[in-house]
């Protein structure tokens, strides 16, 4: 049990730090993503030679195959940034899985991530449309969404059974936000960036073109160091770019890793109280 206290507390640490840097920068810095993977192959191996249980060990791979390609697919549909990756590395090896669990622990963090995480896309989109209300005019169908959404939900959770309820706000706030998102994105996640001040992984709106050709393509995963380069070489012609802010994700890790350890699978456990 003390090393399992021992990797929720220094994910926990260093998913904290990530999350205020990725709040206040929209970058995870690669230090605290190497500095997490090294700590997990280090205190997974210290943890095996103290206690001589193999499940200490043949579940980091099975764990970094399914959390890794996961947010690999996430990267290349141009969802997730690269130090997103990064992380989710290093939590798919601290905490694949602890002694004992029905579940290994990478599963049951993976289905509250994406519960956690369409809740957390609801509360962001809401939080940004509330900051720049000003800046958005909403037709009467997407003002009336949001309190049609809310009244059903209610309605839901006094006559459905509570697995069904839950279900259904499940999908209809993935359905909601991402009407609301795709205004957002337009109104208020796209700026002008000067190119000095571009940084890799940045996602470009479009591509930059350059008399009447294409200088450097859009991609899923964003500018390289190399794009990035080749846009300085010729500031003096392409001074600022399109691009689009995405919403930081890390903290979704950190409030899953917590929930995770405190309630285990809440798909489960909405099932079992139901």
């Amino acid at each position: 049990m003390l090393f399992a206290l021992i990797a929720i507390i220094v994910s926990v640490i260093i998913l904290f730090i990530a999350s205020i840097e990725d709040l206040k920068t929209r970058e995870v810095p690669d230090y605290l993503s190497y500095f997490l993977i090294g700590s997990a192959i280090f205190i997974r191996i210290l943890w095996f030679l103290f206690e001589r249980d193999i499940s200490i060990l043949y579940w980091m791979p099975v764990a970094l195959g399914a959390l890794g390609g996961f947010s690999y697919l996430m990267y290349i549909a141009g969802q997730w940034g690269g130090g997103d990756v990064k992380i989710l590395i290093g939590i798919s090896l601290l905490l694949s899985s602890f002694p004992s669990e029905v579940l290994p622990f990478f599963l049951n963090f993976l289905f509250n991530s994406l519960i956690v995480g369409a809740f957390y896309g609801v509360a962001s989109i809401l939080y940004v449309c509330l900051k720049n209300i000003k800046k958005i005019k909403f037709n009467t169908y997407e003002k009336a969404l949001l309190p049609t959404t809310l009244l059903i939900s209610i309605l839901m959770f006094y006559f459905a059974p509570l697995a069904i309820a839950f279900l259904g706000i499940f999908l209809m706030i993935s359905l909601v936000s991402l009407v609301y998102f795709k205004k957002v994105e337009k109104k208020i996640m796209e700026s002008f960036v000067s190119v000095d001040k571009l940084t890799e992984g940045d996602w470009l709106v479009k591509d930059v073109k350059l008399n009447g050709k294409v200088f450097v393509k859009k991609r899923n995963i964003g500018l390289t160091i190399q794009d990035i380069n080749k846009l300085k070489r010729v500031k003096n012609k392409i001074k600022k770019v399109k691009i689009k802010t995405g919403i930081p994700f890390v903290p979704v890790f950190l409030i899953s890793v917590i929930v995770t350890f405190l309630f285990g699978n809440l798909l489960f456990s909405i099932l079992l109280l139901s």
